[in-house]
């Protein structure tokens, strides 16, 4: 399933970050700088799939469920102008 698949690698994205930033404070380099604005790249389009699939299943849904899905949508899209602000401001 997709969505499970997007969220073993959004948590590896985390992860990911966390190391690129790290990096990236021991040692300034083009390859470091390069890896996180990578990283948060990856997340936003992660995060824009999520919401994707967040909207398919509030078609799908009725009742307190779609308040849920209208929540895990707004939060993906969230999530993803802040990977890409924080992807552009370390370019």
């Amino acid at each position: 399933m997709r969505a499970q698949s997007l969220r073993s690698r959004l948590s590896e994205l985390a992860d990911e970050d966390s190391e690129a930033y790290g990096a990236f404070m021991a040692e300034r380099t083009a390859e470091t700088r390069a890896r996180i604005v990578a990283v948060p790249r990856e997340m936003a389009s992660g995060a824009d799939e999520v919401a994707a699939l967040a909207g398919e299943v509030r078609s799908r849904v009725r009742g307190a469920v779609v308040g849920d899905a209208d929540a895990a949508a707004e939060l993906a899209r969230a999530a993803s102008v802040v990977a890409r602000r924080l992807a552009d401001l370390n370019e």
